[in-house]
């Protein structure tokens, strides 16, 4: 019997799970689903127990499927980012449904908090370059705002991953990467901004001591391993915010490497010693699982979740691989139909949370190929404007390797390699990222690695396209067209936010 880890990544649409063994090869995988509600605009909700019931179904359904070839010797977490949970003494959580990353709740509190704070500092301080409403400090300050009852029995605020540790472990830590993105962690000093907390009325209480990614928060308790099958006091490691997971599980573990995440979200990553900081294009920034180093990233909030809404649309949920294969024939520009990919809001840099995404230049003869390659092509519009900012200095030849639930389609790596100028290559572990970080650190965490060569070593390309640059001058009117497209959507937001502030309640 061979030893594995258990690497589990919870992320916007599901729970990932994989049993990884020392030499980072993926022996088996399996995937649990669980549902984002949204409940009102700016809403975005999951319940900590479908989170959990994700958890406990996937570790079963992996010892089951292995049937006892395996012994796990250690437990690694990735979570999604800025999701807040408010805990009560036993670690209970006080909200049936918690807002996750992309709930932009918290933008009222900002905006009382900038009004006498100066938010081009606290960007530099912090590296938080999402929309400030969705940082988990803002979201703290609407609880005690909204809900005092519930913000006076809350004894800590806990992330995705850190939640689900606590219910493994019982004990409630977190780590450098997911602290980084709360909205008042210091990247300079790797620590938490009191003047933040006292200015947003915070308890520096509520936030839970940080440990290294790598460090052990605790051993399996007996409920846990009950619920789970897994062995009571196998070790479970802090882990890490999915985006440091996936940026470690894509080979970022040096300054300079960089990747293509192409998820429910997409965003263009780099690793470095030094934060990249841009006021004006504000790249998110977050502490690497790894010491000493950071992962800074521009991202397009419109991505795979926009992909998979096009689908269920056009009743083919169940039908996206030929669906793309349709857009695949369809010719570069889509016969003048453009697609503002922003459907859920849009960074800083694409007009923030109130700008929606569009069609323009529908007419009767497009087809639903149309409406898909329309829709890939402005994810790549998209990226490619984060490319430009993130990637500056690199080589223009240097392949990128893109990983993700969207890797899996060669349009979408096409589209991407012919806008970058560049190959992309899409590794045989494209599915795998974050699960992979999050095994590395149980690996190094429990002292099997000693350091990360070994993801080095397995990591083989899967599918790998060069640019078609003779299409540059064909994509040059689709670019201007969706440029246009995505200044109308920016002035349409505004338009229908003056329109809410002239209302009146009688016409509420």
């Amino acid at each position: 019997m061979s030893d594995v880890v258990l690497a589990v990544d919870l992320g916007t649409g599901g729970c990932k799970a994989a049993l990884v063994d020392p030499a980072a090869r993926v022996v088996a995988t399996t995937f649990a689903a669980y549902p984002t509600t949204y409940p009102a605009p700016g809403r975005h909700e999951q319940r900590p127990a479908d989170w959990w019931a994700a958890v406990v179904r996937s570790s079963r359904e992996l010892l089951a499927a292995d049937a006892g070839r395996h012994r796990v010797v250690a437990v690694g977490l990735s979570g999604h980012s800025l999701a807040m949970v408010p805990v009560d003494a036993d670690g209970t959580p006080l909200l049936d449904t918690v807002p996750i990353w992309s709930d932009t709740r918290g933008e009222d509190a900002a905006a009382a908090y900038f009004a006498d704070a100066d938010e081009t500092d606290w960007y530099a301080r912090t590296g938080n370059g999402f929309p400030r409403g969705m940082y988990t400090v803002f979201k703290a300050a609407w609880l005690r705002a909204a809900h005092p009852d519930v913000a006076a029995r809350t004894t800590r605020i806990l992330g995705s991953k850190d939640w689900v540790n606590a219910r493994l472990t019982g004990v409630q830590r977190t780590d450098p990467s997911y602290a980084s993105g709360s909205g008042a962690y210091d990247l300079a000093t790797r620590r938490m901004l009191p003047d933040v907390l006292a200015a947003l009325g915070l308890p520096a209480d509520w936030w839970p001591p940080v440990v290294p990614s790598t460090g052990v928060v605790g051993r399996l308790t007996p409920d846990a391993a009950t619920a789970t099958g897994l062995p009571a006091g196998v070790p479970v490691v802090a882990g890490g915010v999915d985006n440091s997971c996936m940026a470690l599980g894509a080979g970022l573990d040096r300054p300079g490497e960089a990747y293509l995440s192409l998820g429910s979200s997409n965003w263009v990553t780099v690793a470095g010693a030094e934060p990249v900081l841009d006021p004006v294009g504000r790249p998110y920034v977050f502490d690497h699982v790894l010491p000493g180093l950071y992962v800074s990233a521009l991202s397009t909030f419109g991505g795979g979740s926009s992909l998979t809404w096009l689908a269920a649309l056009l009743g083919r949920e169940d039908d996206l691989d030929t669906l793309l294969d349709e857009a695949t024939a369809v010719p570069v520009g889509a016969d003048g139909l453009t697609c503002v990919p922003t459907l859920a809001g849009g960074t800083v840099a694409e007009g923030g949370p109130a700008v929606r995404g569009a069609y323009l230049g529908l007419d009767l003869g497009h087809t639903h190929g149309h409406l898909a390659r329309a829709l890939v092509e402005g994810i790549g519009f998209s990226l490619a404007d984060a490319a430009r900012t993130m990637l500056a200095g690199a080589p223009v030849d240097r392949e990128i390797s893109a990983t993700g639930g969207g890797a899996r389609g060669g349009l979408m790596l096409q589209v991407l390699a012919d806008l970058l100028g560049r190959p992309v290559s899409r590794p045989d572990d494209a599915q795998h990222g974050a699960a992979l970080g999050a095994a590395a650190l149980a690996l190094l965490g429990t002292g099997t690695w000693t350091d990360t060569a070994p993801l080095r070593s397995t990591r083989r390309a899967a599918l790998r396209v060069d640019p078609r640059r003779h299409l540059a001058a064909a994509y040059a009117a689709p670019r201007a067209r969706f440029d246009a497209a995505r200044a109308a959507t920016r002035a349409h937001a505004a338009v229908t936010a003056a329109d809410h502030d002239d209302r009146t309640p009688n016409q509420e």
